[in-house]
């Protein structure tokens, strides 16, 4: 576990947030939990790694981004090419399109998946330099500031519950799309050597996808023992509740039963003087 916060940490925290979006604060929560720095201890952050596992990742995001613009763009020139070939006679489209019809749909598909990654990508960098504005700002270190928002996230709810649910999705997003980069050009021949790029973008989406799966499970197993706790908190506070009513409802009842008798027994009468 995380070490506890000060009262002062806590107030420095809440004033940021309120600041800030409920979205911002949750997805920092999200997105300064590397799965890297898990690795060796159970407590999250450790010590002196902690900003520069998190600048790490930053990079890693914001260089994948990057790379997949760059594809993105020698990608179009290659479907262009391919596109500008249906401009030649009707009578030799099908002896000169046919070879490439499969060539053009792979190349479509690819596109379509680096244009997502992108997209995923430049959204997780932006969440990462969120982030760090976030805890510049409440003066925290990554696991202070993880530690501070899981306390708001459990006892608040509502938006930070939403907000978490949101970038859980997010992250196993970023994964699956990384993924789905990786399965599509594997299945084309020789396209790493045509596009200029993927290559080293295969390469960095093959540990961005790592990266997100371990934190994406890790984030499950945190939000999972979180609204654990809370649960358990949640049925003390109902078996209290029960308990109370039913002792109410004893004492009710005996005090019934007490009046009864009373009302019932047979009139004191004091002896005469003889």
């Amino acid at each position: 576990m995380t070490s506890s916060l000060t009262s002062a940490e806590v107030n420095a925290v809440k004033a940021s947030r309120i600041a800030r979006t409920a979205k911002r604060a949750a997805a920092a929560l999200a997105l300064c939990t590397s799965a890297s720095a898990f690795a060796g201890s159970v407590a999250g952050f450790g010590g002196a790694t902690e900003i520069t596992q998190l600048l790490n990742n930053a990079e890693l995001v914001s260089s994948v981004a990057q790379q997949a613009q760059m594809v993105e763009q020698n990608i179009q020139a290659q479907i262009t090419r391919l596109q500008n070939l249906a401009q030649v006679p009707g009578e030799l489209i099908n002896e000169t399109i046919a070879p490439y019809t499969q060539q053009l749909d792979n190349f479509r598909s690819l596109y379509s998946a680096v244009t997502d990654l992108q997209q995923a990508a430049q959204s997780t960098s932006q969440l990462f330099s969120n982030a760090m504005s976030d805890m510049s700002s409440a003066n925290l270190k990554p696991s202070q500031w993880l530690s501070a928002l899981s306390s708001l996230a459990k006892s608040q709810g509502g938006v930070y519950r939403a907000q978490l649910n949101q970038d859980l999705n997010a992250i196993s997003s970023l994964a699956k799309r990384a993924q789905n980069l990786q399965s599509i050009q594997s299945k084309i021949p020789g396209v790493t050597g045509n596009v200029q790029g993927l290559q080293m973008l295969n390469q960095q989406t093959n540990v961005l996808a790592g990266e997100m799966i371990d934190l994406h499970a890790l984030m499950q197993r945190q939000v999972a023992m979180q609204m654990q706790d809370k649960a358990d908190q949640s049925q003390n506070r109902d078996n209290v509740a029960q308990l109370l009513k039913a002792r109410s409802a004893q004492a009710a009842d005996i005090n019934t039963k007490e009046q009864t008798m009373i009302q019932n027994a047979p009139a004191f009468q004091l002896p005469r003087d003889q």
